[in-house]
């Protein structure tokens, strides 16, 4: 009998033991995920979530990431409180805390038991922006579209820009047409915006088989942190995988960063 007591005890405390194990991941450190595009004239205006654990065996902070006390300040001059929207977004309530070029900004909050904090300087426009040609026309492409048709595409759009400081630029083309008419009708109807890698050169080519709906675009160009160029080489090409890249952020992960823009228009137009 008392050995079946003994046997009973070692079992208890070898699962107690291996519950407490299993409790908590300790290689797992709870810090939040910034995602943070400061554009020169918006708003400022931020989104906090929480890092996805490869375990499930996690403990998260008890902190809500809808009621942080998220403070920004401004050129060392102004400090401002940012409203929560719920889901994790926040915004500057005050008119005020408009984004300005030139100007740093620097983000801070705690979580965790640790203090959160980023910093950012708005680039400048860009300067000496301009297209090739303001318009190209292109066939549409139906089933029954001759072969040799394919072949009759005009020059490339070739954009440039001023860039005497080996900057960060990129293009992002949008279709701006209410009810857009497909180039090939033969495909499923592709994203109505596309976009380059950052570059630090001044000139860009886009090809006429880039574009995939006639009408008008916008030709948005954007100057860059080298942050954000960062982020986008090591997420394959996609700057919304902000967990596992590289980051500037003190006790957190994600970006928070300064971009600057212009934005020419450009028609494709259908030849009848």
């Amino acid at each position: 009998m008392k050995m079946r007591y003994i046997i009973y005890l070692f079992i208890l405390v070898y699962l107690v033991g291996s519950c407490k194990k299993e409790a908590t991941n300790p290689y797992f450190d709870d810090k939040p995920v910034v995602a943070a595009y400061l554009k020169e004239g918006d708003t400022a205006r931020l989104n906090i979530s929480r890092l996805s654990p490869f375990a499930s065996n996690t403990t998260y902070s008890a902190d809500d990431i809808n009621a942080l006390q998220i403070a920004m300040q401004v050129n060392d001059t102004g400090t401002y409180t940012l409203t929560a929207l719920g889901n994790g977004n926040y915004k500057a309530s005050n008119p005020l805390l408009k984004i300005k070029q030139g100007f740093q900004y620097s983000l801070r909050f705690n979580y965790n038991g640790k203090v959160v904090s980023a910093s950012t300087t708005i680039p400048t426009k860009p300067t000496g922006f301009t297209l090739s040609v303001p318009s190209f026309s292109l066939t549409q492409i139906t089933p029954t579209t001759p072969a040799s048709s394919y072949s009759l595409l005009p020059d490339p759009l070739q954009i440039t820009w001023a860039n005497n400081d080996n900057s960060y630029y990129m293009i992002l083309v949008e279709n701006i047409e209410t009810s857009p008419v497909l180039i090939n009708t033969t495909t499923d109807g592709p994203v109505r915006t596309f976009r380059n890698a950052p570059v630090q050169t001044n000139t860009y080519q886009v090809r006429p088989g880039q574009f995939h709906y006639f009408g008008w675009h916008r030709i948005i160009l954007y100057h860059l942190n080298a942050d954000y160029a960062a982020l986008y080489s090591a997420s394959n090409n996609n700057s919304n995988n902000l967990a596992d890249s590289p980051s500037g952020i003190s006790n957190g992960a994600g970006i928070f960063t300064g971009m600057n823009s212009d934005t020419l228009l450009f028609k494709v137009v259908k030849l009848q």
